[in-house]
């Protein structure tokens, strides 16, 4: 007998706990936010559905996002983040490029200038989602231009970059493709 109360006092205790948490609940939002707009990159731009996913999910802020919105800031909140890091190691990678060596500088010195207008152009974004500002797809537009521009540069001088760098400038163009689909639907 001592084992059903025990039982039952358990099972209670667990559904107070589940019942008074709205997580479950913000989790299966945010899941079908994220597998929402995951679906519509992959039919748009072709990137891997569960790539997609697995990236966006691996970010709390977007984890957490219940809406549109605020999906959309999270994300390019992330981008902005990862553009960070890129300028950073293409400002480094210019500061101890040797200038002689034409070619690789100049797609060096084209990447750090393509990831500072990323940067800053991500800044905007988060500012305009939040004021419903009208270009933001604009802009998001010219990151993109600026992006490919480095992609091309290092792709001409036949530069390769270490991998923890490349998945990152892979992250930051999934986000921005994905916060361009978010954009236009608000």
């Amino acid at each position: 007998m001592d084992s059903s109360i025990g039982y039952a006092t358990f099972i209670a205790f667990l559904l107070l706990c589940f019942s008074s948490s709205p997580t479950p609940f913000a989790n299966a939002i945010a899941s079908s936010l994220i597998n929402s707009v995951c679906k519509q990159t992959q039919d748009r731009f072709g990137y891997n559905y569960n790539q997609c996913v697995k990236s966006l999910w691996k970010d709390n802020p977007t984890r957490l996002a219940s809406n549109l919105k605020d999906l959309d800031t999270a994300i390019v909140k992330l981008a902005l983040t990862n553009a960070q890091q890129s300028k950073a190691f293409f400002v480094n990678a210019l500061n101890i490029t040797d200038k002689g060596i034409a070619k690789g500088f100049e797609a060096v010195k084209q990447c750090a200038d393509s990831y500072d207008f990323a940067v800053g152009g991500f800044a905007f974004s988060v500012r305009g989602i939040k004021d419903n500002d009208k270009s933001v797809s604009q802009i998001l537009t010219q990151v993109q231009d600026e992006i490919v521009h480095c992609e091309n540069a290092l792709s001409s001088a036949e530069i390769e970059l270490p991998d923890l760098v490349s998945s990152t400038n892979f992250l930051t163009m999934l986000c921005r493709d994905v916060a361009f689909l978010i954009t236009s639907q608000l």
